[in-house]
């Protein structure tokens, strides 16, 4: 019976995944702390996108972390966060949480006020730790590298870690009622998003903002749309 479970778990990643991570939406002042914890590691001592001196707790964080829905990414072996996302959620005056409208172009901006703006949530802080982004060219992002070539028995079980925080940010999305996520990532991200089915309009030119980053902005609903096309698809390779 063993065997029978160990056969059907290679031939569905998505159970393969299941069994090594799991995806929590974090309200718990424990999950927060790790969460801040790992942002301070990868974005102020890894990258150095932050002033590490500025956070004497060695917790990253800011004021949109208030008007923030965070999600958590535990390795069941050490029930340790090892990746993390938030989806800043709109309130106040219109579109003031939401700071990709103090980046963008005008261009874009005017494209953005086109959306609903109580409608539209924003995807920022992205994070990984590095022991679980250590394949070629995966400097920032897990599973950059990554090709529809690749179909490897091997390469098919593998966890696609940006694929589970997707998947845990859209549940976010649904929950708040959200009909459209903004953001502004990096280049090899969208295309990693792309190649994985979800597909993110860009807006306006790159903006340097910890790096080169490409504003963007998708509908939930293609994304959930996406997210179900490629797990159907992995489940029949």
């Amino acid at each position: 019976m063993q065997a029978e479970r160990d056969v059907k778990a290679i031939s569905d990643p998505a159970a393969v995944w299941d069994r090594y991570f799991e995806i929590v939406q974090a309200t718990t002042p424990e999950l927060l702390d790790q969460i801040y914890a790992l942002r301070f590691q990868v974005y102020c001592m890894e990258h150095r996108f932050e002033d590490p001196s500025n956070y004497p707790s060695c917790r990253e964080w800011d004021r949109y972390d208030v008007n923030s829905q965070h999600i958590a990414l535990l390795y069941r072996a050490s029930n340790e966060v090892v990746g993390t996302g938030r989806l800043i959620l709109p309130c106040g005056p219109p579109g003031s949480a939401l700071p990709i409208l103090s980046l963008v172009s005008l261009d874009a901006l005017n494209e953005l006020k086109q959306f609903p703006i109580h409608q539209l949530g924003e995807i920022s802080r992205y994070v990984v730790s590095k022991n679980f982004r250590r394949r070629k060219g995966e400097d920032e992002f897990p599973d950059v590298g990554f090709s529809p070539e690749q179909t490897s028995d091997v390469r098919r079980i593998l966890p696609h870690l940006t694929l589970g925080l997707i998947r845990g940010l859209l549940q976010l999305g649904v929950t708040q009622n959200l009909r459209y996520f903004c953001a502004c990532m990096r280049p090899a991200l969208l295309r990693l998003l792309r190649q994985l089915g979800f597909e993110f309009k860009p807006i306006g030119p790159l903006v340097d903002h910890h790096g080169l980053r490409q504003p963007c902005v998708a509908a939930v609903a293609d994304l959930l749309t996406g997210l179900g096309d490629f797990e159907m698809t992995e489940r029949r390779l």
